[in-house]
């Protein structure tokens, strides 16, 4: 792993502190040996991200199994965020597109294209339609999408032949963890299931979350992984704290309490101006400074792993290339 990539632990710059390995390690000592990670997509993460945030965990317990007791990894959800198909960060979920496919994407929503388009249409009213989704399936051979669409099918949630865009997706990447779990971990031992769990932030505020969560042991420690909708922590905090249209604060939260963010260079983003602007104001609101540890995919768009109008496709059965692509040419591992 070439820690002289990272950013020293305790820089802080407009309302976030980028951590290095030595930041992780400050918190696993300070936290007793247990590390909390967060994705923030309004969905899900794409695969190239959940990929590289597999391998960095692998490596932080790696390089360091007798001070790493329990990870987690939290994928929050925004149910009631607007749904647009103007937004690649959403359209990606209602029409997926492969890398290294020759079709320009499978439109998979029950919805038509017109009735999305709709201001008001929240993400949570968003559906899938079943039938393509199989199509889709038989088409690029993504088995690990079948076996979510069968759980779900058990758990009695389809409807009309539809299936909520968040169950599906959310129940979706935990199995794509699953999958590459067993080149990345070499484990074959998971389990899938709903949860309800609580969770206490930073502020005192407690909530009780619910969603689907996927746990296997590495090297003798526990990986955890649970995906759930957020909406409603959002709305409380917003109460609280104001801006209903910052969700950084709810982040900066989170950080308080111990989770650390993945994300990509946030100055380095396109939106790059607007996510600094938000999360100097959650600092402000809140006290507390958003905790960053940076996905480098732009280091592996430099080294032609993947184009920059790919990173948001998903990933077909081909995902052992990407892996070792990644080890060999950003890590140098064997």
């Amino acid at each position: 792993m070439d820690l002289g990539r990272l950013k020293e632990y305790g820089m802080r710059s407009n309302g976030y502190i980028k951590l290095s390995l030595d930041g992780i390690l400050h918190i696993l000592e300070r936290r007793g040996g247990n590390l909390n990670f967060m994705f923030a997509r309004q969905i899900a993460p794409y695969n190239i991200e959940t990929i590289l945030a597999l391998l960095y965990i692998k490596n932080i317990i790696d390089a360091y199994p007798d001070k790493v007791k329990e990870v987690i990894l939290d994928f929050l959800q925004w149910g009631d965020d607007k749904f647009s198909l103007s937004n690649i960060e959403k359209r990606i979920f209602v029409e997926p597109q492969i890398l290294y496919s020759n079709g320009s994407g499978y439109y998979i929503a029950a919805q038509s294209k017109s009735k999305l388009r709709e201001n008001n249409i929240k993400i949570r009213n968003v559906y899938l339609d079943t039938i393509k989704i199989r199509k889709m399936i038989e088409e690029t051979g993504l088995k690990y999408m079948e076996k979510s669409l069968d759980h779900l099918i058990k758990e009695e949630k389809i409807t009309n032949g539809a299936v909520n865009i968040l169950d599906f997706w959310g129940l979706t990447t935990l199995y794509y963890i699953s999958e590459i779990s067993s080149y990345i971990f070499g484990i074959n031992n998971y389990e899938i299931k709903e949860f309800k769990d609580k969770i206490r932030l930073i502020n005192g505020d407690e909530y009780e979350i619910f969603g689907y969560k996927l746990e296997f042991e590495y090297k003798g420690i526990k990986l955890r992984f649970r995906i759930y909708d957020i909406s409603r922590i959002h709305e409380k905090e917003i109460e609280k704290y104001g801006n209903k249209k910052n969700g950084y604060i709810v982040l900066s939260l989170y950080s308080g309490s111990g989770y650390i963010l993945f994300e990509e260079d946030l100055e380095k983003s396109s939106a790059a101006e607007k996510i600094i602007e938000f999360s100097r104001e959650a600092k402000e609101r809140t006290g507390y400074s958003i905790l960053l540890f940076e996905l480098d995919e732009e280091e592996l768009i430099k080294k032609g792993i993947i184009d920059k109008k790919d990173y948001v496709k998903f990933i077909g059965k081909n995902y052992n290339v990407i892996i070792d692509s990644i080890k060999k040419n950003i890590w140098n591992i064997k």
